[in-house]
């Protein structure tokens, strides 16, 4: 088998590439030549030959009023390969900064129904460290009834510890669960969401009417939603 049947050469088609092979092979030949052998149309082959022309590739010459086109050594192909390595290698900064953005850039997600609040808790416990949330718990347990037997679950098979901050009702002070702590506020006035944070995610969810969620990933977002819990954590009593 032919081992250079399948290998694709960097700014080259495979057309071009089977093009300079078989006028390689020929030293010399007419688009006429060339079309019987590679059995390519000759519109085609001349679209091919003048791209390698211009790569440098082929050159031509008359003779006897016929235009014969001839390929030029393999090392001007080594040549030409290094060519364009140099110049992916010089654009290499440009397209690090294209991705860089693109990485920095928050990614929002939007779900909807309480198979969509498992994935959002899903992803909260998939960044495996500690999660922050705002929560109003008897709105919050009778939208997701599964809230318990989900995320506390698995977040203590996980051991991921939790901060949250409740407002100062009673069933507020009733949740008690391990590897969580809590402050209650008398100024949280009743809300339909909840809010919770952890690694670079933000998770909001309604539960009035229809439940539906965003998750933004972003460590700066993060970050800021972060420092304004433990800002409001801190002012709070134990």
């Amino acid at each position: 088998m032919n081992k250079m049947n399948n290998i694709e050469i960097t700014g080259l088609s495979q057309k071009e590439f089977e093009t300079y092979k078989t006028l390689l092979s020929l030293k010399r030949a007419t688009v006429l030549e060339l079309a019987k052998i590679s059995r390519e149309d000759r519109a085609s082959l001349y679209r091919y030959l003048e791209s390698l022309a211009r790569k440098s590739l082929v050159s031509e010459i008359y003779e006897n009023k016929k235009r014969f086109f001839i390929a030029e050594p393999p090392q001007t192909l080594i040549k030409f390969i290094n060519a364009e390595k140099t110049k992916i290698t010089t654009l290499l900064p440009e397209l690090e900064q294209i991705e860089k953005v693109a990485l920095e850039r928050p990614k929002i997600r939007y779900y909807e129904g309480k198979s969509g609040v498992k994935t959002l808790y899903r992803e909260l416990l998939d960044e495996r460290s500690e999660i922050l949330a705002f929560a109003w718990p008897d709105k919050l347990l009778k939208a997701i009834d599964f809230h318990d037997e989900f995320l506390v679950k698995n977040r203590l098979k996980r051991n991921i510890h939790t901060r949250v901050i409740y407002p100062d009702i009673p069933l507020a002070h009733r949740r008690k669960t391990g590897l969580k702590e809590a402050r209650y506020s008398k100024k949280i006035k009743p809300f339909d969401s909840t809010f919770l944070i952890a690694g670079n995610k933000v998770v909001m969810f309604s539960l009035k009417r229809w439940i539906t969620g965003v998750l933004i990933e972003n460590k700066e977002i993060a970050e800021g939603m972060r420092a304004l819990f433990d800002g409001y954590w801190e002012e709070l009593e134990k």
